[in-house]
């Protein structure tokens, strides 16, 4: 089983059950129950937790959490998607209440793929195979890691993409039952298995993007193509090449934004932009640093947080693509007058490339073969 966090509500909320459901205590205590479908809505005043049905109108109090269990022919839906499983809810401070979706991990893993790596059609299926491996052995490295917290996994792209039984395909689903149980190991233990949309034609070590997190022999980065041959094999994906141009104003009105945000300098220190440019490169190409000068100083960005800083839209969450990327300006009586950003690939790039991984299966790789190039010295095992 795996235990995903699907929100956190400051208010009351609902969930609606198409068929019979129990609700149980921590316990295991059943507190309530209908044969019917029912619309439940749970609030929280303090510790415990205010339960109505409708339309049957009958009410019950559960302390500190309470399982939502639907019966076999039963279903869940929180905010219009369907979760297969059962639902906890949990009392927190402040009246706050936690949502986590208790749910087999093979079933899980069919809410995951079609919203990972979508449907890229039969000729593709190894490619859905091999992210079925490398989601499950993600998934069960973080039941391993947070076994004492209160959930397993986020629902977003924080960890992996989940949106239940909403959207679920049969190949994807195909995939997970092909692959059940397989996992990578590395040294007897779980791989780290991160990947990312498009390389843009080579993997990144990990160290450079993320310095904290464990590195491994198996997260160097690789190049995304056939022995001999000279395009990569996520050549034809939509972000394989990008560029995107900023007047200097523009970009400073962006970074006097998101230097407070990302670097923690104070926004009366940022300044106004002089120039930037690129410090230090990792051995895939990608930006390790950046530096960024303005009136009041120069601030170094580094890694994965580059695409923080030089956000598209800091509105709407928008960052830059990726960190492979290269720095043309025009410069006018010292300061910064235009610049263009032109890069290749989308994501952190550490691990398997997905695209990469689509088109090694259309060229008839099977599964355990993509996942040896983007995870070399890996072992597929079954663990189950």
């Amino acid at each position: 089983m795996v235990r995903v966090f699907l929100a956190e509500t400051a208010g009351p909320f609902v969930v609606t059950c198409g068929g019979g459901f129990h609700i149980e205590a921590e316990s295991g205590a059943v507190v309530t129950r209908s044969n019917t479908s029912s619309t439940i809505t749970v609030g929280a005043a303090g510790k415990s937790l205010q339960i109505l049905l409708s339309p049957q109108g009958s009410a019950a109090a559960v302390e500190g959490e309470a399982y939502i269990t639907p019966f076999r022919s039963g279903s869940l839906v929180y905010a219009g998607v369907t979760y297969g499983g059962r639902i906890l809810v949990q009392a927190g401070e402040s009246n706050k209440l936690r949502l986590i979706n208790v749910v087999p991990l093979e079933v899980y893993l069919e809410g995951v793929l079609p919203h990972e790596m979508g449907d890229p059609g039969p000729d593709g299926f190894a490619a859905l195979e091999a992210q079925a491996v490398a989601a499950r052995t993600y998934a069960m490295k973080r039941i391993e890691a947070r076994a004492g917290e209160a959930f397993d996994v986020y629902a977003s792209v924080q960890d992996q993409l989940y949106r239940g039984m909403t959207g679920t395909n049969r190949l994807a689903s195909g995939a997970v039952r092909e692959t059940r149980g397989m996992v990578l190991m590395y040294d007897e233990r779980l791989a780290s298995t991160y990947y990312c949309a498009t390389c843009g034609g080579h993997t990144s070590d990990i160290r450079p993007v993320w310095p904290r997190r464990e590195p491994g022999a198996y997260l160097r980065g690789v190049l995304d193509r056939a022995p001999g041959e000279r395009e990569s094999f996520c050549s034809g994906a939509r972000n394989f090449r990008w560029s995107y141009a900023f007047t200097g104003r523009e970009l400073g009105r962006i970074l006097r934004r998101t230097i407070p945000s990302e670097l923690g300098i104070p926004a009366d220190r940022v300044g106004s932009l002089v120039d930037v440019r690129i410090a230090e490169r990792s051995e895939s190409g990608r930006v390790r640093k950046l530096e960024i000068v303005t009136s009041q100083g120069t601030y170094g960005a580094e890694a994965d947080r580059i695409r923080w800083v030089l956000a598209l839209d800091p509105d709407r969450g928008t960052i830059l693509p990726s960190t492979m990327f290269e720095l043309r300006k025009e410069m006018r009586d010292g300061r910064l007058a235009f610049i263009t950003v032109m890069g290749g690939g989308n994501g952190h790039g550490v691990g398997m490339c997905q695209n990469g991984a689509i088109e090694m299966a259309r060229r008839g790789y099977p599964y355990d073969a993509i996942l040896s190039h983007y995870y070399p010295g890996t072992k597929l095992v079954r663990r189950y």
